[in-house]
C-alpha cells in the first residue's frame, strides 16, 4: 500500500512538473514580462485575475511541498532580505545599473561598495526576483522590479524602503511583549519606550517629512488601479468630498480622470492649510486642477463630531487607525450627514484581510496598523458588521490593480 502511494505521489509530481514547464514556456511566448509587468501601465484587468488565482494555487502547492524547516527559515532569517533590500537602496545600485549591465566589480567600483559583500547581497536580490543576472558574463541589469527601486521613477517605492525597511523595521522589535496579556503600550512604544503616539514621536525626532513623503508616493504609486477599477463614471458629474483627504492627492487624481468632477477636501485645520497651498497656490502641485476645487470645499474639522453635508464622499486609509468603536463613529458621522439620492454613497479605500499568497500585503498592513497605532485591517465580514452598526449597506467590494486597499462601496442603509 505505502508502494503504491508513493508511485502515485510521484506520477503527480512529474506531471506537475511537466505541466510548470510547459506553462512557463507559454508565458514566455506570450511576453508576460510586458502584459503583467510594465512599470508604466497596469496589467490587462483579466490576465491580472487569473495570475492572482494562478499564485494562490502554486503557493498552496509550495506550502504542501517545502521542507517544514525551510518554512521556518524564511520567517526567522527573512530579517535578511529587508536589510539587503536596504542596502540595495542605499548605495544607488538600480541607477548605478541604468548606465548598463554590470559585473559585481563594476558595481562596487561604482558604488563605494565592498565587492565581496556587495556580491553576496545582489545573489540574495537576483534569487529573490529583483535584478536581472547573465550567468555567463557574470553581469547584472535591471529588470521590472528593481525599476521600480530608481530614485526618479514616478512610484517611488525606494522611499517605501527606506522607512519600512529601517523605522518600521526597528518598531516591530516591540510585537513579542505587546502580546501579552496585560500589554497596553503597541510594539512600537514598547520599542521606543515612549507613551506618546508616533505621530508626536516622529514628529519631535524630524521623522514626519519622511513618512509624508513616503506615504505620498504610495498614493501616487496606487493611484491608477483606484481611479480605473471603481466606477467613478457613475458620479462623474458630482461633487465628492474626501474625508481625512490629507493634502488632496485622491482628489486631484479623479478630478484629471474625470473633467466635469468637482472635489473637496475634510481634514484637521493644519492639513487643509496644506491643501490650499496644493490646490490654489500657483506652484502647487494639484493646481492644474485647482479652479475644480472651490475654497469653500476646502473644509477643517473632525470627523468624529461633525461633516459638512454631500452627495459623494470617499475615506482612504482613515479606519484602521481605529477601533471599532470609534470606526462606527465615524461611519455615523458621515451617515447623517450624506444627503440622500439614487447617486449617494461613501466609497471606503480600505484594505479586506484575505487569506492566501496575493492577500498577503492586506496582512502586512494589518500588522503595520497593530505596530504603529495599535490599528488593524478588517476582513469582509467585519466590514460588513461595521455597515449595519453605522446605517450603511456594504454593496460591493472592488478589488484595485496593483493598489493595496479595495474599494468598499456603502450605500445610505
Amino acid at each position: 500500500m505505502h508502494f503504491l502511494t508513493d508511485l502515485k505521489m510521484d506520477v503527480a509530481l512529474k506531471n506537475l512538473i511537466d505541466a510548470l514547464r510547459t506553462a512557463s514556456t507559454q508565458l514566455d511566448e506570450s511576453n508576460v514580462e510586458e502584459v503583467l509587468h510594465d512599470t508604466e501601465k497596469l496589467p490587462d484587468k483579466k490576465v491580472a485575475e487569473l495570475a492572482s488565482e494562478a499564485l494562490d494555487l502554486l503557493d498552496e502547492l509550495r506550502l504542501k511541498l517545502e521542507p517544514r524547516q525551510l518554512i521556518l527559515a524564511d520567517h526567522f532569517l527573512g530579517y535578511m532580505n529587508t536589510k539587503a533590500l536596504c542596502a540595495v537602496v542605499e548605495f544607488n545600485i538600480p541607477d548605478i545599473l541604468l548606465e548598463g549591465p554590470k559585473t559585481i566589480e563594476e558595481l562596487a567600483r561604482a558604488s563605494q561598495a565592498r565587492e565581496d559583500r556587495l556580491g553576496q547581497v545582489m545573489r540574495a536580490m537576483r534569487n529573490n526576483g529583483i535584478f536581472s543576472y547573465d550567468a555567463q558574463k557574470k553581469t547584472y541589469r535591471n529588470n521590472s522590479t528593481s525599476t521600480l527601486l530608481l530614485k526618479d521613477h514616478w512610484t517611488q517605492w525606494r522611499n517605501w524602503v527606506d522607512l519600512y525597511g529601517n523605522e518600521f523595521y526597528d518598531m516591530a522589535r516591540g510585537i513579542q511583549q505587546s502580546c501579552r496579556s496585560d500589554a497596553v503600550r503597541s510594539p512600537a512604544q514598547i520599542n521606543y519606550d515612549t507613551d506618546d503616539s508616533m505621530f508626536k514621536y516622529f514628529t519631535e525626532r524630524g521623522w514626519v517629512p519622511k513618512l509624508h513623503k513616503t506615504l505620498s508616493g504610495g498614493a501616487v504609486a496606487q493611484a491608477p488601479g483606484i481611479v480605473e477599477d471603481y466606477p467613478w463614471h457613475e458620479v462623474a458629474s458630482k461633487t465628492v468630498l474626501d474625508v481625512g483627504g490629507g493634502g488632496g492627492g485622491l482628489i486631484a487624481s479623479l478630478l484629471r480622470a474625470y473633467p466635469e468632477m468637482i472635489g473637496g477636501v475634510f481634514d484637521m485645520p493644519h492639513v487643509i492649510e496644506q491643501a490650499k497651498a496644493n490646490f490654489h497656490d500657483k506652484e502647487g502641485v494639484y493646481a492644474d486642477v485647482g479652479s475644480r476645487v472651490p475654497p469653500e470645499n476646502l473644509i477643517s474639522g473632525d470627523f468624529m463630531v461633525e461633516v459638512p453635508s454631500f452627495e459623494v464622499y470617499t475615506l482612504k486609509w482613515c479606519l484602521h487607525d481605529w477601533n471599532d468603536e470609534k470606526a462606527t463613529l465615524i461611519l455615523k458621522t458621515i451617515r447623517r450627514a450624506i444627503r440622500e439620492s439614487e447617486d449617494s454613497r461613501l466609497v471606503v479605500l480600505e484594505c479586506v484581510l484575505k487569506d492566501g499568497h496575493t492577500g498577503r500585503m492586506s496582512r502586512y498592513g494589518d500588522m503595520n496598523m497593530m505596530v504603529a497605532v495599535s490599528g488593524q485591517e478588517r476582513d469582509e465580514e467585519q466590514w460588513r458588521q461595521l455597515a449595519k452598526a453605522s446605517g450603511w449597506q456594504l454593496t460591493k467590494i472592488f478589488p484595485l490593480r496593483n493598489a493595496w486597499p479595495c474599494a468598499i462601496e456603502f450605500r445610505p442603509f
